[in-house]
């Protein structure tokens, strides 16, 4: 199935800055029902944030909404522009150009017009859509009910496990409510699609070897410009103010919520080698995400729903943007303990990151300047949408292997660890 991560980015005139605020802080507070965009409306959307960038090299200032959505970008621009136009006009109203007569149609073109799609991007729940998460959320729901039930009774003691997936199996089939779950999953990345982009790697592997003796001469005064720019490049050396920090804050860790949002707007450093090793970083980057992190592991990081990082504003500023399980500080362990390579080449090329060597080293490694700079560089998130918030990656994952292999044929080995998983 098609899942798009996009973002729709948007300069915000001058005036229209207060209003705008005002505007956006109905919406933090009930995302999914408040009277302006009730983003719990739409049934596709996963996750969605809106961020105010007025940073001091943000000029003007930026809008920046984050979709993550089943099917096409074009389809849930159309759901958007249609079925709440009067809350998009109330949110973009105060953007350079927006439209004031806006019908639907003339609403979704300049929607349209403003969408950056990313450079780099990563799924967790790959082939999984908002539906079929929470409709395997209840499945798993009812069997447990089921089994609590049956256990009770006294009906499983001393019952086989072959047995009790049988009962499972036939409780399933009695229900109506649950007749879906009979019918074979889908597969979360088609054999096609990984195929694609293991040709495109293979392609893009035979172009660089065809094209290395051109570039040899490139690289042999890149590498050395590099290196030494590295050495001299300006890092972060305080801690962001604790005022600015409490305010980023504000919104993490909400109770009975899994997941956090965590959202930058960063400068990229100057000069034109920077400007051209950052989007071949990002594709290579992307590529390989493409192919090894489809099964909800991004570099060795089982917690990312959603993330992704765009270029904005001629390429002069990197957005990331993410939505993940667990605590801001677990989550940054992980970037240093697992991925610390890959996203130092990306975040290398952004002013005051970490000292780095070649690109991919040392950086994200250096665990305390890390996170100093990961919080200066971190923006607000003015208001996010969850429409799973109970539901880890972990959870997502067991709910869609109880769902998958519940008609399945499975041995004595498999059948255990499948009911182990209840």
């Amino acid at each position: 199935m098609i899942q798009s991560v996009f973002t729709v980015v948007a300069d915000i005139d001058a005036g229209a800055i207060e209003a705008l605020r005002s505007t956006i802080a109905v919406i933090h507070d009930d995302p999914g029902g408040n009277a302006i965009l009730p983003l719990a409306q739409f049934d596709t959307l996963h996750f969605s944030s809106l961020v105010l960038a007025d940073g001091p090299t943000l000029h003007p200032a930026k809008l920046i909404f984050e979709c993550n959505v089943d099917g096409t970008v074009e389809a849930w621009l159309v759901a958007l522009a249609t079925r709440a136009g009067a809350g998009v006009d109330t949110l973009f109203g105060g953007c350079t150009g927006y439209p004031r007569s806006a019908d639907a149609e003339t609403r979704r073109a300049w929607l349209t017009s403003h969408v950056v799609r990313p450079g780099a991007f990563h799924i967790g729940a790959t082939g999984r859509s908002v539906d079929r998460i929470r409709k395997e959320a209840r499945l798993r729901q009812a069997i447990e009910g089921f089994l609590d039930a049956q256990d009770q009774a006294g009906r499983l003691g001393g019952a086989s496990p072959e047995s009790v997936r049988a009962e499972i199996q036939a409780f399933v089939e009695a229900d109506p409510v649950l007749a879906w779950a009979q019918a074979p999953p889908g597969e979360r990345q088609s054999k096609w699609e990984h195929r694609m982009y293991l040709a495109r790697a293979a392609l893009v592997g035979v172009v660089a070897l065809v094209a290395l003796p051109l570039l040899l001469p490139l690289l042999l005064v890149a590498v050395p410009i590099l290196l030494v720019k590295e050495r001299i490049d300006p890092v972060q050396t305080q801690a962001a103010p604790a005022a600015y920090v409490d305010e980023v804050q504000e919104g993490e860790d909400k109770i009975g919520v899994a997941q956090n949002h965590l959202s930058s707007v960063i400068p990229v450093k100057p000069g034109i080698l920077r400007a051209s090793l950052l989007p071949v970083v990002l594709y290579v980057l992307n590529l390989v995400a493409r192919i090894d992190a489809t099964h909800g592991n991004l570099g060795g990081i089982p917690s990312i729903h959603f993330a992704h990082w765009s270029l904005i504003d001629g390429g002069r500023h990197l957005v990331f943007v993410s939505n993940y399980d667990g605590s801001w500080e677990s989550y940054l362990g992980d970037f240093i303990d697992k991925a610390a390579k890959g996203l130092t080449a990306v975040w290398s090329n952004t002013e005051k990151f970490p000292r780095t060597t070649l690109l991919a080293f040392k950086g994200a490694t250096d665990g305390p300047r890390f996170r100093q700079w990961a919080r200066a560089s971190q923006c607000r998130t003015d208001a996010w949408y969850d429409a799973y918030p109970s539901a880890s990656m972990s959870i997502i994952d067991t709910n869609s292997t109880i769902r998958e292999n519940l008609f399945a044929k499975l041995d004595a080995a498999q059948t255990v660890a499948w009911l182990r998983s209840l």
